[in-house]
């Protein structure tokens, strides 16, 4: 089994596979925030891990968390090694496909795929300068297309595999000083359920896929955002509950669950009296006070 975790600045994409079916694991994300974490929960659970991030320091301090400073030494030298770590930045399309090549060659195929890349800017729609907006989709949105196309073909010739895409509740509806981001998380969800449509439709029901649309967590990637009324996810419950949601073949998973339910009911709400609801609680000036994380390590 293998996973690979890849991480951009705050970016995660994790790629995992069931592990009790014995086989290889990938994603993004892995020197901070959720992909860390899963990273660390798959190694417990037996996983062989491949992890990309754009910072090599924080690619080893993820590794020195995973095995201890004891058994550094090992992995260091090869010894029994289930770790292999990439430098990558995500923002670049000829680097993800020259890295997926190199992980097929020297580790194997994938069969979970986890996408959860992710940069934000927190500015409102008329100071988001233009690159900032090209960055984000390049990181959020394109950096998944590229991932998933360059192992889905393995997927297919076996029928085998899981697709889980880590997008955002901001991608099921609109959020101040969000703009940017929300319109890649949409893009995530859209292209998520489409591709899932087209597994469907050519009978691959072996080919599992995951969509997790969690609140803001306290990674710090959103620092000094004001909670409204639902707090701040704790990043290891929310860990904790994406790995339960891979390892039991969910469709779709909201976090918390009951702002799934207020989303749904707010679907059904005319134009004119959603802005007094998002006033209420709290979403027109959740990002005002934004601060974003700081350079990691």
């Amino acid at each position: 089994m293998y996973l690979l975790i890849v991480n951009q600045c705050s970016a995660n994409l994790v790629l995992a596979q069931k592990i009790s079916e014995r086989s290889n694991r990938f994603g993004t994300g892995a020197g901070s925030g959720l992909g860390r974490l899963l990273s660390i929960r798959f190694y417990r659970l037996g996983s062989k891990l491949v992890l990309w991030d754009i910072n090599a320091k924080a690619l080893d301090e993820t590794v020195k968390m995973i095995v201890g400073e004891k058994d550094l030494h090992n992995h260091q030298n090869g010894d029994h090694q289930r770790i292999w770590t990439y430098a990558i930045d995500l923002s670049d399309r000829r680097k993800i496909y020259e890295t997926a090549e190199n992980v097929r060659k020297n580790v194997g195929s994938v069969d979970i795929l986890v996408n959860n890349a992710g940069l934000v800017s927190g500015k409102l729609f008329m100071d988001i300068p233009d690159e900032k907006i090209e960055a984000t989709f390049r990181v959020n949105t394109l950096a998944h297309f590229y991932t998933i196309k360059s192992f889905l073909p393995g997927m297919i010739n076996r029928n085998h595999g899981h697709i889980v895409t880590i997008a955002s509740v901001a991608g099921i509806y609109g959020v101040s000083y969000l703009t940017d981001y929300c319109a890649s998380k949409f893009a995530n969800v859209g292209m998520h359920r489409s591709l899932l449509m087209e597994l469907s439709q050519h009978n691959l029901d072996g080919i599992r896929t995951t969509l997790v649309m969690p609140y803001f967590i306290n990674t710090g990637m959103f620092a000094g955002a004001r909670p409204g009324i639902f707090t701040i996810l704790n990043q290891e419950e929310v860990a904790d509950r994406i790995m339960q949601a891979i390892l039991t073949n969910r469709q779709e998973i909201v976090i918390p669950e009951k702002l799934g339910f207020l989303i749904s009911l707010i679907n059904l709400t005319p134009n004119k009296s959603l802005w007094r609801i998002f006033d209420f609680i709290g979403g027109c000036e959740l990002m005002a006070l934004f601060r974003g994380r700081q350079k990691d390590l």
